[in-house]
């Protein structure tokens, strides 16, 4: 395990997964208290169910506007394809590098962030050889 491995043990980080899991199970109990209700006519359980249903609602917007929801899709994708996932392959490192090329210029731009981002992409080409193919032309 590498040191940076750590940075996925963040509070920040688990709380993403807990909300990215915890739409899936507001989906499951809505549908089922939605189900209850209309079999029963209950029109207490069809609040409930529209609870549940909202605060599904409310964690997907809360991870899209977070950026969050796209990263936590891929790792789904991968994890049922069962394709490793590489979050800090060279396709991500090269698009970070890329937003903050598009930030310069800008107030908030720092170029040392820039640097030690092109820092880790000559040490990831370095530690993973077979994805310098990218930059001889073949496929």
């Amino acid at each position: 395990m590498t040191p940076r491995d750590n940075r996925f043990n963040t509070p920040a980080e688990m709380l993403v997964r807990l909300v990215f899991a915890s739409r899936f199970i507001f989906f499951c109990v809505g549908l089922v208290l939605s189900l209850f209700a209309f079999h029963h006519g209950s029109v207490i359980h069809a609040l409930k169910a529209l609870g549940f249903f909202a605060a599904m609602i409310a964690a997907h917007a809360w991870l899209k506007h977070g950026g969050k929801l796209e990263e936590c899709d891929r790792a789904l994708d991968a994890m049922f394809s069962g394709e490793p996932y590489d979050e800090d392959g060279l396709d991500a490192l090269l698009s970070r590098r890329e937003a903050l090329e598009e930030k310069r210029g800008t107030p908030g731009f720092d170029p040392w962030a820039v640097q030690a981002l092109r820092r880790e992409i000559s040490d990831y080409v370095k530690t993973h050889p077979e994805s310098s193919h990218r930059f001889d032309g073949r496929p």
